[in-house]
């Protein structure tokens, strides 16, 4: 899925940069590992080395992968090309030539679910970046939690955990819902570095009043600036997710919604519980 659709290619801001630059140890590491015969010319053979390196990733401890796909390609109509189709043009392209944007999306689109496909049956998670992203090369509602409803709702991943990242923010109110699914989660890291306190507290308790079992938390810790790095990143979303989630539950204790045991039993799930069970870990419950 990394790489821009050739229309939007000029639109490459200092943000999807980023990203590409940290990806590349990574894919140097992956090509260390291959031989000559895995990078092979024929689709079987391309599928074989995704599924090759997913393993991989899965033996050395690896709990998921991640969609960034919101920075480089829209979310919206997401489709379900058949392999006949992405075959045809992996052949055509395989050895040289540029693909149409067309032909790119469709064989985006064909990679996207087989990564999916692959994921469920060795208990990868699957998390996608669902939120506002930064620059002006992201387009913020081709990055909308809600166009992927329809690949959540897929019987072929119903065994696939999905983890909703940044959970759709500042589609929040919407986004919650798809915690309906019993695979889907919703994780409230970025924004909780993107809004006051105050806000956030409004946006935990819409999520605790509907689904208080399938939100977990995230800091997003990350080195935005040299002066905004890591520790500070990490302190901001400790603080704020604190302060918010005990005003949020002791407004629903107030209003009689859930009993102060049943609060502390949320926030205990919010930090730690819920996310410890989504990775086979202790949970803090006696």
């Amino acid at each position: 899925m990394e790489g821009q659709e050739s229309n939007n290619a000029e639109g490459l801001n200092r943000a999807s940069l980023l990203i590409m630059t940290l990806d590349k140890p990574v894919l140097a590491r992956v090509l260390k590992h291959l031989s000559p015969k895995d990078l092979t010319r024929l689709m079987t053979g391309y599928e074989a080395l995704i599924s090759k390196v997913l393993e991989q990733d899965k033996q050395q401890g690896a709990v998921a992968i991640k969609f960034e796909a919101p920075y480089f390609r829209s979310l919206v109509n997401i489709s379900d090309p058949p392999r006949e189709k992405a075959e045809a043009i992996y052949r055509k392209y395989s050895s040289g030539g540029v693909p149409t944007a067309d032909e790119y999306v469709v064989f985006q689109d064909y990679v996207f679910r087989y990564l999916i496909g692959q994921a469920g049956p060795r208990r990868l998670e699957v998390h996608i970046h669902s939120a506002v992203g930064a620059g002006n090369y992201y387009y913020l509602r081709q990055g909308n939690a809600m166009d992927l409803e329809n690949i959540l709702r897929d019987t072929r991943y119903e065994d696939t955990i999905f983890v909703m990242i940044h959970g759709g923010y500042p589609y929040d109110r919407e986004s919650i819902w798809l915690a309906a699914l019993p695979n889907v989660y919703l994780d409230s890291s970025e924004f909780v570095l993107l809004t006051y306190p105050a806000e956030y507290s409004h946006i935990l308790k819409n999520w605790f009043e509907i689904f208080p079992e399938k939100v977990v938390f995230g800091s997003d810790a990350f080195p935005y600036t040299r002066e905004v790095a890591v520790p500070e990143t990490y302190w901001l979303a400790i603080y704020t997710a604190r302060t918010a989630s005990a005003a949020a539950l002791a407004e629903m204790v107030a209003e009689g919604e859930v009993s102060e045991a049943k609060a502390l039993e949320i926030a205990r799930d919010y930090f730690h519980d819920t996310t410890a069970k989504l990775f086979g870990l202790p949970t803090l419950k006696q």
